[in-house]
């Protein structure tokens, strides 16, 4: 080996045994679950970054290893990086094997706005047992967008993640919807934090002050 291969090769070698490894770890309403480990030279640099872990990592229920979750990096003490919720999303593999042949599959997508002013989009997947009809179809997606808003205007953001993660909102939901078509799946199959409550009342308070701004015009 060259002395020039070798002086980048200790370089390389430095750099590595310079970083410090960090426990990354789930929010309080995961119970502070460890989804992983990273290295970096300095906390500064993890703020921000995302990790994936699946829903399995977190209940130890292999059943769940379906569904991907997204955190991101916020915070970081000691040797310890904590996370908030961004996401998840069920495997696609997953729900193509759901499908029946004679059956129907009704989506519904919106953006929500929690008890304490997070901006999310949430992704509702219900799988039929029969073939529905255009009007069930309409009925069962205005069921799904009554039972998602009246819980997201009273859920905090904490509170809405466990429901939706754990399967409680979908189960609502398929409550609702079986009264109009027989069901035999109903899952909230995706979710994103869109903007944060500084984010949003940031721009309420814009639009008030146009809307102020317009009357005085008049």
């Amino acid at each position: 080996m060259s002395s020039r291969s070798r002086q980048s090769a200790t370089r390389t070698r430095d750099k590595w045994r310079e970083k410090v490894w960090y426990q990354i770890v789930a929010p309080d309403y995961f119970e502070n679950k460890e989804i992983g480990t990273t290295p970096s030279e300095t906390p500064e640099q993890l703020i921000g970054r995302t990790i994936q872990p699946t829903l399995y990592d977190i209940t130890g229920d292999f059943d769940k290893i379906h569904v991907r979750l997204r955190f991101k990096i916020l915070e970081v003490t000691g040797q310890q990086a904590k996370t908030s919720f961004y996401g998840h999303e069920w495997s696609s593999d997953y729900l193509r094997g759901l499908v029946r042949r004679g059956t129907s599959r009704i989506d519904w997508i919106g953006p929500i706005l929690t008890k304490d002013d997070y901006l999310m989009r949430i992704s509702v997947i219900v799988f039929t047992t029969t073939r529905a009809k255009t009007s069930q179809e309409h009925s069962a997606r205005k069921a799904i967008e009554k039972v998602i808003r009246a819980h997201a205007k009273k859920h905090t953001f904490d509170e809405l993640v466990t429901k939706v993660i754990l399967g409680d909102l979908a189960g609502e939901v398929y409550e609702d919807v079986k009264k109009i078509i027989p069901i035999r799946e109903c899952e909230i199959r995706k979710s994103k934090v869109l903007k944060g409550p500084e984010e949003v009342r940031t721009r309420r308070a814009r639009l008030r002050r146009g809307t102020a701004a317009e009357k005085d015009a008049e």
